[in-house]
C-alpha cells in the first residue's frame, strides 16, 4: 500500500466514519507494504476479503463478484487499489450497495494515473466521472471525490453512501494536534544546541531584504518568529497560542494542520497572490515537512524564498522521530539529501544557525512535478531506511556562516562590497 492511499484513507475515516462499532469489510484486503486495517478504532469489527491467502486477508472470496455477507448487513466497505485489477469493476459496486446498510458507507480508492502492475491484471485507471457514473449505476450516492495528484498513481478517492444524506466534509475537524510534551532528557548532551546566530535573527534579515507582500508561515508555536512579519500574513498551527506576540492586525489565522489547510484553504486564504517569504516549522517528520515543501513551493513567488528550520539536530536523541527530549528535530534533517537528488534545479543554502540550523530553497519553480511524481517511491525508499544522524550532519559540515553573505548568496544576490 503506498504512502499517500493510506493517507487519503485515513481522511475518509476520519471525516467520515461515525463513533461507535462498526461491521467493516475491505476488498482487496491483502497486506502489502500496509493495510487500512491498522487506521481504524479499536471497536471496529474488521474482516478482510481477497482472492488469494495471504497477510491481511481473513476470508478468500470464491468468486470475486460475490460478497458473502447478507443484504443490509456491512456499515463499511473500504477498498483501495483493487478497482484497477477487477475486469468487471461495476459488478463489484452492485454487490457493494448489496451488502451495505441504509446510510451505509463505501470508501474507495484507484489509482488515475501510474504504470502497468498486473495482479494477476491491470485493466483501468479512473477519472471522477467515472465514480459519478459507477454511483447512478450502483444506486448510491457520491458524497465526496478528490483526485490526489501525489504520483504515480494519482489516486481517485471516493465516498459513496447508500441513501441517506451525509455532505462533503468542508472543513477540517478541530483539535487535530498532538498533545504538548514537557520532556527533558536525562543526559544533558541530548539537550545542547549550537549556532553562530540565532535562527530568527536571520529570518528578520530575509523579511528586510525580501520585503515580502505577503508571507505564510507553518507552525507557529507562540509567534515569536510571526510577528517578524509587517505584512499581510497568513499562520497555520492546529493549536496556536499567539497571546504573548500578539496582536497580529494583518493575520490570516488557520487553526489547523498545514495538510487540512492546503486541502481546504488556501485558495480562498491566498485570493491569487503568491507568497514571498514562507517558514516551515511545523510537525518534526520529514513526510511533513516534504507535503509542507511541495505545496508550499506551488503558491510562492519563483523570486521568493522557503525556510525550512530543525534541519541540523545536535543530538542523535534531538533526531528521534518519537520525541524524547526538549530540543527536538526528528528527521527532518533527512528532507535535504532528498531535495538534492530530486530537485538539483533549487538552490539550497545550509545555515549554521542556533538552534537547530536553517535551509533557504530559492529558484523554486512552482510549476516543477518531480516531487510531486515521485511523492510514493521517494516515501517507501525513506521509510525502508533507519539511518543513524551521519556525524556531519551533527558537525555542521556544509553549513555557511549565517552572515550577510551568506543570506544574500542564498537568495542569488551580489554583496554591495563584492568586487
Amino acid at each position: 500500500m503506498h504512502a499517500s492511499s493510506m493517507e487519503n484513507m485515513k481522511r475518509c475515516i476520519d471525516w467520515y466514519l461515525p463513533p461507535g462499532p462498526q461491521q467493516v469489510i475491505d476488498l482487496g484486503a491483502s497486506d502489502v507494504n500496509g493495510s487500512y486495517r491498522s487506521l481504524m478504532p479499536a471497536d471496529v469489527h474488521y474482516t478482510g476479503f481477497d482472492l488469494e491467502p495471504g497477510p491481511g486477508v481473513d476470508e478468500v472470496l470464491a468468486d470475486p463478484y460475490q460478497i458473502p455477507r447478507a443484504d443490509g448487513s456491512v456499515d463499511l466497505v473500504v477498498s483501495g487499489q483493487m478497482l484497477e485489477h477487477c475486469a468487471h469493476f461495476w459488478r463489484v459496486f452492485s454487490e457493494i450497495a448489496r451488502v451495505l446498510r441504509p446510510g451505509g458507507l463505501a470508501f474507495v480508492i484507484a489509482p488515475s494515473a501510474g504504470p502497468i502492475h498486473r495482479y494477476p491484471v491491470d485493466c483501468y485507471r479512473f477519472y471522477p466521472d467515472a465514480y459519478q457514473a459507477l454511483a447512478d449505476w450502483s444506486g448510491l450516492r457520491l458524497v465526496q471525490c478528490w483526485r490526489d495528484e501525489r504520483g504515480p498513481w494519482r489516486d481517485l478517492v471516493g465516498v459513496f453512501q447508500k441513501g441517506g444524506t451525509l455532505q462533503p466534509v468542508t472543513h477540517p475537524a478541530a483539535g487535530t494536534a498532538p498533545a504538548a510534551l514537557d520532556i527533558r532528557h536525562p543526559d544533558p548532551a541530548a539537550e545542547a544546541v549550537q549556532g553562530a546566530r540565532p535562527f530568527r535573527e536571520v529570518l528578520a534579515r530575509l523579511h528586510a531584504l525580501i520585503q515580502p507582500q505577503l508571507y505564510l508561515e507553518i507552525g507557529l508555536r507562540h509567534g515569536a518568529s510571526l510577528a517578524l512579519a509587517k505584512c499581510d500574513s497568513i499562520g497555520i498551527d492546529p493549536e496556536p497560542d499567539l497571546a504573548r506576540a500578539g496582536p497580529f492586525p494583518r493575520l490570516d489565522l488557520h487553526p489547523m494542520a498545514s495538510d487540512d489547510f492546503f486541502f481546504f484553504r488556501a485558495e480562498a486564504a491566498l485570493k491569487s497572490r503568491r507568497v514571498d517569504l514562507g517558514f516551515i516549522d511545523g510537525m518534526h517528520l520529514v513526510e511533513f515537512a516534504l507535503r509542507d515543501f511541495m505545496n508550499l513551493e506551488r503558491v510562492m513567488s519563483p523570486q521568493g524564498a522557503i525556510v525550512i528550520d530543525d534541519v541540523l539536530p545536535n543530538h542523535p536523541i534531538q533526531a528521534r522521530r518519537d520525541r524524547q527530549s526538549q530540543v527536538w528535530c526528528g528527521d527532518v534533517w533527512r528532507l535535504l539529501p532528498l531535495l538534492r537528488r530530486r530537485r538539483p534545479d533549487l538552490r539550497l543554502t545550509l545555515l549554521d544557525t542556533a538552534p537547530s540550523g536553517l535551509l533557504i530553497v530559492t529558484g523554486l519553480k512552482p510549476d516543477n512535478r518531480v516531487l510531486w511524481d515521485n511523492y510514493n517511491p521517494d516515501l517507501r525508499a525513506l521509510r525502508a531506511e533507519d539511518p543513524d544522524l551521519p556525524a556531519s550532519v551533527m558537525q555542521r559540515h556544509g553549513a555557511l556562516p549565517p552572515d550577510e553573505a551568506s543570506i544574500l548568496q542564498a537568495l542569488g544576490r551580489r554583496s554591495p562590497d563584492a568586487a
